[in-house]
């Protein structure tokens, strides 16, 4: 599966369809745009250039954001190395919406969420494509 930022200058490819889309309201998923899938490393490839930003506003930041540097827009996260992680979250967004109908979104509360330890919590479920999710 393909997805494109909005100018198109950097193209994301996913092995297969995630297992569910996560919609989160910290901080960090809010101010990026992002909805996130979940992959192994080796399962996503990335071609055009990209940027990073890592947050400095915590103590112990575990994520670094990547974005076109044309357009903007968030194209999937990596760890940091200080909390080294095969698992890399692809912005979901970047992908047409028809190819992800079907997947379970979850609504995760992680506006308390300050440690890459602390749970999660889901306070709402859907399906993309169901009218109430994505």
């Amino acid at each position: 599966m393909n997805g494109e930022c909005l100018c198109r200058g950097v193209c994301v490819t996913v092995a297969a369809r995630p297992d569910y889309i996560n919609i989160c309201n910290c901080r960090f998923c809010r101010s990026s745009g992002a909805a996130w899938g979940y992959y192994e490393r080796a399962q996503v490839t990335v071609a055009g250039e990209t940027r990073e930003f890592t947050r400095d506003d915590i103590d112990d930041a575990w994520l670094i954001k990547h974005f076109c540097p044309t357009c903007g827009a968030t194209t999937h996260y990596s760890a940091t190395p200080q909390h080294p992680s095969e698992r890399v979250g692809v912005n979901m967004r970047l992908f047409l919406q028809d190819h992800l109908a079907g997947i379970e979104a979850r609504f995760e509360d992680g506006r308390q969420v300050d440690r890459e330890d602390d749970d999660f919590v889901c306070t709402a479920q859907g399906r993309i494509g169901d009218g109430t999710a994505f």
